[in-house]
């Protein structure tokens, strides 16, 4: 079997590992799959097959540990693969760019050229020879402008489709929100320009049964409805869609009860929302979430981790409320 029939058996066999593990088909979660069935990481494989023996399903949270925790043949964990392939699209992208530079350039000047050799053309139509010679000079800049044209055009559409490329990578597929790659960019750049900020987990409580109860389609709608209310609540704070039935708000410049305030506004929409399954008419009832807030100061990483323990807090503590504890 030749490589192209490979590489799109292997890509078949990723989608459907994602499907059983109801992961999102999102580029981080692909090359998880990809390094786990072709055994490129041998460590990986033997953490995931020991973790799903017995039938065991993983969960996007098991998948952004394993793929934090992987080594890779650097030393550096796996998950720097899709940090490698920023690298590429960005020199990919600048490449694209210098070209069309060059391609405007060359174009200009066949242009002012064939301008010239018209203008010469008047001037020597005395001469049948010289014109003769002009006009095949003319006739073959006509040509070259045309094929520049088309090029130019070329890149251009090459360079939107490698800049849609780069926005669906850092996009969630179901809900149009920024994903758990794009929101760890932010929360990186926020950390390093010292902006103070609050950061609010809110995960849909009982998602699992929603989904067990009428299907995955209907999952799917109440994922869209969720992240629909949340970014319209929290505006103009970006919210992303973490993995799974979790959801990020970030929230630069903002303290923490300031932040509590916005998210239980988010809640409130959210519940005063009347959801019914679309095809029946069946009502799914209220659909609610719980949320951990933390306030980050340096370490995103802290951060998170605070804000998740305390989403849990909430959700031990009877679901549909948010936590929040002012540092000490």
């Amino acid at each position: 079997m030749d490589r192209k029939n490979i590489n799109r058996r292997t890509a078949q066999e990723a989608i459907r590992f994602l499907d059983v593990h109801m992961l999102d088909a999102t580029p981080a979660n692909y090359t998880f799959a990809y390094l786990y069935l072709t055994g490129a990481n041998g460590w990986l494989r033997r953490a995931v097959d020991d973790m799903t023996d017995g039938g065991v399903r993983l969960g996007q949270k098991e998948v952004d540990a394993l793929m934090e925790a992987a080594p890779g043949e650097t030393g550096h964990g796996a998950a720097a693969v899709m940090g490698g392939l920023d690298k590429h699209q960005t020199e990919l992208r600048h490449n694209i760019l210098s070209f069309a530079d060059l391609t405007t350039t060359a174009l200009t000047n066949t242009g002012e050229f064939g301008r010239e050799l018209a203008d010469s053309a008047r001037h020597a139509s005395g001469n049948a020879d010289l014109t003769q010679l002009i006009g095949a000079m003319i006739e073959r800049t006509t040509d070259m402008e045309r094929r520049l044209a088309e090029t130019r055009r070329e890149t251009e559409r090459l360079r939107q489709d490698l800049d849609a490329a780069r926005d669906d990578a850092t996009r969630d597929a179901l809900t149009n929100l920024p994903n758990r790659r794009a929101i760890d960019r932010q929360l990186k750049t926020f950390a390093e320009d010292g902006t103070p900020m609050a950061i609010a987990f809110c995960d849909i409580d009982h998602f699992k049964s929603i989904n067990d109860r009428f299907g995955h389609a209907v999952g799917d709608r109440v994922l869209k409805a969720v992240a629909e209310t949340l970014a319209e609540a929290m505006a103009p704070h970006v919210v992303g869609r973490f993995g799974g039935e979790e959801f990020l708000v970030v929230l630069p410049g903002v303290d923490g009860h300031t932040a509590f305030e916005l998210v239980e506004r988010a809640r409130a929409a959210l519940g005063a929302r009347a959801m019914k399954v679309r095809d029946t008419d069946e009502m799914i009832g209220q659909v609610t979430f719980s949320a951990g807030i933390s306030v980050c100061k340096a370490d995103p990483a802290t951060a998170l981790r605070e804000a998740d323990t305390r989403l849990y807090e909430a959700k031990h503590a009877g679901r549909n409320r948010t936590v929040y504890k002012e540092a000490a």
